[in-house]
């Protein structure tokens, strides 16, 4: 993949102090992030947000969409290692180095609010207390990275899935948008494509769940979870 950065769409400014995390931050703040320059972009599918090992200028705040989050071995096989949910944030690499250590792509299309790491010294006294906050982000994300490591060492391929779908569908008896492939849902586990695919097709005929137009539900969670903690 070649290190490039693209910037798609009609940019307009973005309301990033309507997002809920900074909410915790107070009014004084709200207003405060009002005044700091951002854009609001749309990307489609096959667009890239950014490139591993180009200039970390800007930070994300995913608005719409999905956003996969990875990075492309010497052989060129891509490893997902996180796909972002509208409200959170992304690509805060820049607060602590000077290159992205990841590519960022939508999964099907994306809205993001772009923030440029240099505005964030229109804060003033209060940048430090935003960049807190999105450390603070930061530090969770790799605490949840840690543990999908845990579990890609120490789980089996079923297990992996199982417990990948449980945190993907917070309840059962409720469709699901799931826009992953089962290519991406390999990527981001560890296994291959084979194996996803023969146990969403086991799990379907035994009734643990049913898809639909790119869409999932959990028709037993309990068992499910037995599935997931099966190893225990």
């Amino acid at each position: 993949m070649m290190n490039v950065q693209y910037s798609v769409g009609q940019s307009k400014p973005c309301p990033v102090h309507d997002f809920a995390l900074f909410a915790t931050l107070g009014d004084t703040f709200s207003d405060a992030l009002k005044v700091v320059p951002s854009d609001s972009v749309e990307y489609a599918a096959t667009d890239t947000i950014y490139s591993a090992g180009v200039s970390a200028q800007h930070i994300y705040l995913l608005r719409d969409g999905y956003v996969k989050l990875f990075k492309t071995t010497a052989s060129g096989k891509d490893q997902i290692i996180r796909v972002v949910k509208a409200g959170e944030i992304f690509g805060f690499d820049g607060l602590v180095d000077i290159r992205y250590n990841h590519s960022a792509m939508p999964l099907k299309h994306a809205t993001v609010c772009r923030i440029a790491v240099d505005n964030l010294d229109m804060l003033g006294a209060r940048r430090p207390q935003v960049e807190r906050l999105i450390m603070v982000r930061c530090i969770k994300e790799l605490q949840h990275a840690d543990e999908r490591l845990l579990e890609l060492g120490a789980k089996r391929s079923d297990e992996r899935l199982a417990s990948f779908l449980l945190g993907w569908c917070n309840a059962a008896n409720r469709w699901t948008p799931l826009i992953l492939s089962r290519l991406e849902i390999a990527q981001l586990l560890g296994l291959t494509i084979e194996t996803i695919s023969r146990l969403f097709a086991q799990w379907k005929r035994e009734g643990l769940l049913e898809e639909k137009q790119q869409a999932i539900q959990i028709l037993d969670r309990h068992k499910m979870k037995q599935v997931a903690d099966s190893n225990v």
